[in-house]
């Protein structure tokens, strides 16, 4: 799989969405299809543009809001 991760990344920064199939096709990969799928399944989100729509979350005490008030 090390010898093989350089083109899978080569394939996933330019089309992050390939099925894991069509990368096997690509490189060649007569293996275990399950084995490739695991990594790339590990891989994909470092290539993936982030999603707009979601959610962010914190843990208590990481982020604060302080409103200010200036009295006359």
């Amino acid at each position: 799989m090390d010898e093989v991760e350089p083109r899978i990344r080569e394939l996933l920064a330019r089309w992050p969405t390939m099925p894991a199939t069509v990368i096997a096709e690509r490189i060649g990969w007569s293996r275990s299809l399950t084995v490739l799928k695991v990594r790339v399944r590990e891989l994909r989100p470092l290539f993936m543009p982030p999603d707009p729509a979601s959610r962010t979350d914190y843990e208590p005490g990481e982020l604060a809001q302080c409103d200010l008030w200036f009295h006359r």
